[in-house]
């Protein structure tokens, strides 16, 4: 007999065969199924899904912006170079002091309940001389352990610290990198004053008038941008205190009778930092409050929409010299369109 005339043969056969495995399968299945629907819904406890860890070579994200005081708050600072009480109020720490600044950051709050105020200290470290020094660099740094003493006041009463540069004749990255440990702290942050830097080394500080240009700034606003990352802290602020006009449009934007800094459209535009530009101007007579207006109104309002490289604006009312007139009121520099998001008190 033929291997082909076999298989035919087989044929009916394995069909029968075929047709009592499904039936059996289908028993199991039907078996099976009521197994299961009796055993789940008699179940009291039934197991949960047990959470998939990180491999742990694996960190969570990190987010500079949880944390950081910008948008989401509003800043009410003290100023002060240490022991020098005609700078502001903050020159000596005491119980008082701290009164009075959170009574100044409440007038703020209540104006403004959608930007929680959180109060703190512009402390000037790099100060500005008249002499040379020793280091040639026409400005001093305040001594560690007097810097450390506001930084445990800082701490321990919840304020954010300004660590103010202001720089003299000193290579701007070595004097910040001067102070970098205290940058690890998420609660101190950067100033600098464009009016005591002489980074050209052409004039002398308190005798001649500065004038910098972007290109001095943008290594510091960079430097600083990429702190939140490295010491894995909130986004830092950084202040730009601005006493006189920029020299956009100007003939000789490089005059320093003319212009503090020359070319503003020209700052980097780096969204790992928050920049406040500040206007630093003193009143104390009849029309300054006008005057101090307008400032903001060009240095700030006009300069976000022309240069879009900094997002916030700021202002300074001095108690002492601007008192000889009339002080603004809150209200006054909460009219400032936009409003200014830090706010600092000097004498």
């Amino acid at each position: 007999m033929s291997a082909q005339h076999s298989r035919s043969k087989l044929r009916p056969g394995s069909a029968a065969i075929s047709m009592v495995l499904l039936a059996l399968s289908i028993v199991l299945v039907v078996a099976m199924t009521r197994y299961l629907s009796h055993t789940v819904r008699h179940d009291p406890a039934p197991a949960r899904a047990t959470p998939t860890a990180l491999p742990q070579n694996v960190k969570p994200s990190f987010d500079p912006g949880a944390g950081a005081p910008l948008p989401e708050h509003r800043v009410v600072a003290f100023y002060a170079v240490p022991d020098a009480a005609a700078t502001g109020p903050a020159y000596q720490l005491s119980d008082a002091m701290l009164a009075r600044l959170r009574s100044q950051a409440d007038q703020y709050q209540a104006l403004d309940p959608a930007h929680p105020v959180v109060a703190g200290i512009d402390l000037v470290v790099s100060v500005p001389d008249r002499y040379s020094g020793p280091a040639g660099t026409y400005s001093h740094r305040v001594d560690r352990a007097t810097i450390d003493r506001y930084v445990e006041f800082c701490r321990a009463n919840g304020l954010v610290l300004f660590l103010d540069l202001n720089f003299g004749w000193s290579d701007p990255l070595t004097e910040l990198n001067a102070f970098r440990d205290y940058f690890k702290l998420p609660f101190v942050h950067v100033a600098v004053d464009p009016e005591w830097m002489f980074p050209r080394h052409n004039g002398v500080p308190g005798t001649n008038l500065s004038n910098v240009r972007a290109a001095d700034l943008n290594p510091l606003i960079q430097a600083v941008a990429a702190m939140p990352q490295e010491f894995q802290v909130p986004r830092k602020m950084f202040i730009i205190h601005q006493y006189r006009p920029d020299g956009d449009g100007l003939a000789n934007p490089y005059d320093p009778g003319a212009a503090l800094i020359a070319d503003k459209r020209n700052l980097v535009d780096d969204d790992r930092v928050d920049v406040v530009v500040h206007v630093d101007s003193v009143g104390g007579w009849p029309g300054d409050i006008q005057v101090k207006t307008q400032q903001y109104n060009e240095w700030v309002a006009q300069g976000m929409q022309q240069y879009h490289n900094f997002r916030y604006g700021g202002f300074k009312i001095f108690y002492q010299l601007e008192s000889k007139n009339r002080l603004m009121t809150p209200q006054e520099v909460m009219a400032l369109q936009p409003p200014p998001m830090v706010i600092t008190y000097g004498n």
